[in-house]
């Protein structure tokens, strides 16, 4: 019961530290369009590349790595629901794909269509909210549907990629002759 908990509490926490982040990341995002008169090409590219990064950082979150394929052996009950996040993933990173195709058109070409760029750009934002907005579901459907025997793993495992990635720090061994 206690690696439930323990699962289920850094799941929440990482939920809420990639909600601030996206809210945050939003924030600047809405600011720069709104200042945004004519187009500059190093204004766009800088808002496309927080995006791409910030898309980088939810495909390394331990909801993807861990809690989706659990839930994939687990049970059917989520399909639909990771069916959701699937498109809402994909149709985010075409967009970005897609803005910078318009993006390498436009400096080649010195036009560049600021309103349509700042739509895809909102679009895009809107996907990723929607898709935080069903993570959280998903990690309720989690909560109920994963049996406690395999929280053990998944927490043994979220321990062990936090290691990697260096967010917990490895004890050190002491000196055997002290």
């Amino acid at each position: 019961m206690l690696t439930a908990t323990y699962s289920i509490v850094a799941l929440k926490l990482e939920q809420k530290k990639v909600r601030w982040n996206f809210s945050t990341l939003q924030s600047y995002i809405l600011c720069s369009i709104k200042n945004l008169k004519t187009a500059s090409g190093i204004e766009i590219e800088s808002m496309l590349n927080r995006l791409s990064q910030f898309e980088n950082y939810c495909q390394q979150r331990k909801v993807k790595i861990f809690v989706i394929p659990a839930l994939r052996k687990i049970t059917h009950e989520a399909d639909t629901l990771l069916d959701e996040l699937e498109s809402l993933s994909a149709a985010s990173l075409a967009i970005l794909r897609s803005l910078r195709a318009k993006l390498q058109q436009a400096i080649s070409k010195g036009a560049l269509m600021v309103d349509e760029v700042c739509a895809s750009i909102q679009l895009c934002c809107s996907n990723i909210y929607q898709r935080l907005r069903k993570e959280e579901e998903l990690v309720a459907i989690a909560e109920r549907v994963i049996p406690g025997e395999a929280w053990f793993g998944i927490a043994a495992s979220f321990m062990s990629h936090d290691v990697k990635s260096g967010k917990l720090l490895k004890p050190q061994a002491q000196d055997e002759e002290e």
